[in-house]
């Protein structure tokens, strides 16, 4: 693995590391909905959701397409769209070497 690749790596888990604890920390759930409503009423907003979403997909076809074990596809379906990127990035630290693999032939 490349400098630039670790470095990618570990700044992705960092900031992932860092939305888990907002997420669980702060307790933002009281404002979720809310919040939500304000965003959908704006044209940006719904583009910037449309983008995290279509993001969440793309992670789940290269899940459903390279991992092995059923149980880890449906968990991963189910707590991507509720929990977010970090699930993402927990499931690429853990197959980076085998994704390496499989993308480079080596």
């Amino acid at each position: 693995m490349t400098l630039m690749a670790k470095i990618c790596l570990w700044v992705g888990l960092a900031l992932s590391l860092w939305l888990s604890f907002l997420l669980i920390g702060t307790s933002p759930w009281s404002t979720f909905s809310a919040q939500g409503q304000e965003l959908m009423s704006m044209e940006w907003g719904v583009i910037s959701l449309i983008d995290l979403y279509a993001g969440f997909f793309l992670g789940l076809c290269l899940i459903w397409l390279f991992e092995a074990n059923l149980w880890v596809k449906v968990l991963i379906t189910l707590t991507l769209p509720t929990l977010g990127n970090p699930v993402l990035a927990i499931w690429l630290v853990f197959r980076f070497r085998y994704l390496k693999i499989k993308a480079l032939g080596s």
